[in-house]
């Protein structure tokens, strides 16, 4: 009987690896989410008259290593860079134009820093070497890889455990309160917009940017749904939904889309004049009221019909008409792997090399000096703010103990850190439920596998076979569907 099982873990390490799902994110990470990082940088305009920056393509080479007389060699591998406490890294290039006047005045491929590269993925020189190959480089044929190597020690990412994004959750907050809430997300914005209904039947909405929760109808109003007639037909049929709605249409005090506007814009732009206040509260809606849904004045009906199914569910659930949304359950979570939390840092990373930028061309051109490119690239920028945060663990977002040193004592530890899942609660709390084995653990998570005391429970580890899927393009899934038969409106 154990025989048939050893078939199948021969079979699967036949096909594939136990950190292949870490290399495929890095891999997603480096050849997709670096040029859409840069895509959303690709005009930087400092606060100099007629002068800004055009940036084209980013390009992530293979690991190399400058000498100690400046000199850089290729055929960098990783047990040289464990050897002499270096960083396994490869060079970043940016493709960079710098137009003055809308003329041309200098065009260059910039170095702007370096990429600690993931041990056997496309970038690593260890990619698709056979057995004696990986021996005469001084590596362990058995390795897994899907580490990193910072200052010669061996990182390992450790996988961060999130509630799901773009999803929402319906629960109690208090005695009188049911709340409807989803953490909406666009690039490096993440923001919590909520739904709350009180004990009398009233909705309000809170979104970033709003420092006061909102009224739903006025910010319906402001979004274009301006018909009363139009606001009922967008709930549902049930009686019940339908009573909480005429209670907030009976309290709604404006009338037309300009008077909401002016509504959330004194909230916004507290004593600005009337102008300014309707110009502040449109920002404020497109750029942080459900960012996922789009950002543009065009969107604006879309998210208001998606806080109507917010709402809807709300009133739902204080009339018990559904129950409440478990968020200890696997369907409302997801994991990020290495290649997102890479994402996370090199895209903050990057916003300081932009703000640097600026900088440099602001000094340049108040000195009188020559602008161009090769003066005003700085490639500090992003290379020691992603080696400090891989050398101590603290990422962004007050995040701590997201990378650790790989465990080698013996041939199961790198594995066991390779597929150990962290979660973001805090570990002085008790959080009994948080911490219980959920039945969607099941064949996904080993559920005797935790640490003792503070951590136990919030420190899991995936199951063997267990594996976690990359990101998918939107537009791919859409044409999936719509090849399926399904129309859209």
């Amino acid at each position: 009987m154990l025989g048939k099982y050893w078939d199948v873990v021969e079979a699967y390490l036949n096909q594939k690896n136990f950190a292949q799902m870490e290399i495929d994110s890095f891999i997603q990470f480096v050849d997709k989410k670096l040029p859409e990082i840069v895509a959303e940088n690709r005009e930087i305009v400092p606060k100099i008259e007629e002068v800004m920056i055009e940036v084209e393509k980013i390009e992530v080479l293979k690991p190399r290593i400058v000498e100690a007389d400046g000199s850089p060699r290729t055929m960098f591998y990783p047990m040289e860079a464990r050897m002499r406490n270096r960083t396994y890294s490869a060079p970043i290039y940016i493709s960079m134009k710098l137009l003055r006047r809308d003329v041309e005045q200098d065009l260059k491929k910039a170095y702007i820093g370096e990429l600690p590269i993931m041990t056997k993925s496309n970038r690593c020189w260890l990619e698709g070497k056979t057995k004696d190959e990986l021996v005469a480089f001084g590596e362990d044929p058995m390795d897994f890889g899907g580490y990193f190597i910072v200052n010669g020690s061996e990182k390992v990412l450790i996988t961060q455990e999130i509630l799901a994004s773009d999803r929402v959750l319906v629960g109690e907050q208090g005695s009188d309160k049911i709340v409807a809430e989803v953490i909406s997300n666009k690039g490096a914005f993440k923001g919590r917009v909520r739904i709350t209904r009180s004990n009398d039947g009233m909705l309000y909405v809170t979104f970033p940017a709003s420092p006061k929760k909102l009224k739903m109808f006025v910010l319906l109003k402001a979004l274009g749904m301006l018909k009363t007639e139009e606001m009922q037909n967008a709930f549902s049929d049930e009686l019940e939904v339908r009573n909480d709605v005429l209670i907030n249409l009976e309290n709604l005090m404006v009338k037309t889309e300009k008077e909401a506007l002016d509504k959330i814009g004194k909230f916004v732009a507290p004593g600005q004049v009337e102008e300014y206040r309707l110009r502040r509260a449109q920002e404020v809606i497109d750029a942080f009221l459900l960012p996922h849904i789009g950002q543009d004045a065009k969107d604006r009906i879309a998210k208001a019909h998606y806080l109507v199914m917010m709402a809807t569910k709300t009133i739902e659930k204080a009339h018990k008409i559904r129950g409440e949304d478990d968020k200890d359950h696997y369907a409302n979570k997801r994991l990020e792997l290495s290649g997102k939390l890479m994402e996370h840092l090199f895209r903050y990373a990057f916003k300081y090399f932009v703000k640097d930028l600026k900088f440099q061309i602001h000094r340049t051109v108040t000195r009188r000096r020559k602008l161009n490119i090769s003066t005003i690239v700085r490639p500090g920028a992003i290379s020691e703010r992603i080696r400090f945060a891989m050398s101590t663990g603290n990422w962004i977002g007050r995040a701590t103990g997201v990378s650790k040193f790989m465990d080698r004592v013996n041939y199961l530890s790198p594995l066991t850190d390779l597929r150990k899942v962290k979660s973001p609660l805090d570990k002085n709390r008790e959080l009994y439920e948080a911490r219980d084995v959920h039945g969607t653990h099941w064949g996904r998570l080993c559920p005797i596998e935790t640490p003792d005391g503070p951590q136990c429970g919030l420190v899991k580890n995936l199951a063997l076979f267990s594996e976690v899927t990359t990101e998918t393009d939107d537009l791919q899934i859409e044409k999936i569907i719509k090849d399926m038969g399904v129309r859209f409106k």
